[in-house]
């Protein structure tokens, strides 16, 4: 599999964003999203959330995760200071603050709160998209 050409067409090619690749048909990106600021943000479903400054980081896996050679984007992770006896991020306004950054620094890399994902104590699972990968596959994270 070709990651670039793939990478095009999924519309992934981006300034900046760390390559790993973790197997002959899988990479993990990394892709900056600056400082966060700490505090309390009002909460969704697993209550108020409190963080510290965080410099965040989106984490995506891609490659030919089914191994059905077709190229996919998986589920995403975003590092979080949390602090103290803090909610989970999912379904909170630092969600929100999160998925637009991400939009907004990244255009076309889409994301949500992932119901699927494990929420962790230390990260915020996301799903992610592209409309060209969405159009291309029967797959999203």
């Amino acid at each position: 599999m070709d990651l670039l050409r793939e990478m095009v067409k999924a519309g992934l090619v981006f300034d900046g964003v760390e390559v790993e690749q973790l197997d002959t048909d899988m990479w993990q990106l990394k892709f900056d999203l600056g400082v966060v600021p700490g505090g309390n943000y009002k909460g969704g479903y697993w209550g108020d959330v409190s963080i510290a400054d965080t410099d965040a980081v989106l984490t995506v896996t891609v490659g030919d995760l089914y191994e059905e050679d077709e190229f996919n984007i998986g589920e995403g992770t975003v590092n979080l200071n949390y602090a103290g006896n803090s909610g989970l991020a999912y379904t909170s306004e630092l969600e929100t603050l999160i998925t637009d950054r991400i939009q907004d620094l990244y255009p076309g890399l889409m994301s949500c709160g992932s119901e699927q994902g494990m929420q962790g104590d230390d990260y915020l699972s996301l799903d992610m998209w592209t409309q060209q990968n969405l159009d291309a596959t029967a797959y999203a994270s």
